[in-house]
């Protein structure tokens, strides 16, 4: 019977920003491709022109020294209108309430004020 290999240890980089998430994986795969790039004397033009991406996202992955540098504005654990009904909202999910439009009549009965998108999502 094979034994299964020890899991990797997760990066210990210091990152808030998650290993496995598909925003994260693809930019840090983005800034290794073009610092490689960089790395092999390629213009930031012409690394443009190959990997298709704008010359604001070249020049953004290039000036960051680590992908996290890029990850500002995403993820920030920001406070939103809904955080205070999130209990309940999960609570009546939980109940096997799970239409979106239901949920939002219930919580706005409650003093939400927000709209029905982010009830939904």
């Amino acid at each position: 019977m094979p034994e299964k290999a020890p899991a990797p240890a997760p990066a210990e980089s210091g990152s808030p920003w998650p290993i496995g998430h598909r925003f994260s994986d693809r930019t840090r795969a983005k800034h290794a491709a073009v610092h490689a790039l960089l790395a092999a004397d390629r213009s930031r033009r012409s690394i443009q022109r190959q990997l298709g991406m704008t010359y604001r996202t070249v020049q953004r992955l290039a000036d960051a020294a680590r992908p996290e540098d890029v990850f500002q504005r995403q993820w920030q654990n920001r406070r939103t209108k809904l955080d205070d009904f999130k209990p309940s909202l999960h609570e009546r999910w939980a109940e096997g309430c799970t239409n979106a439009w239901t949920l939002w009549e219930e919580v706005k009965t409650h003093g939400y004020t927000g709209g029905y998108g982010a009830v939904r999502a």
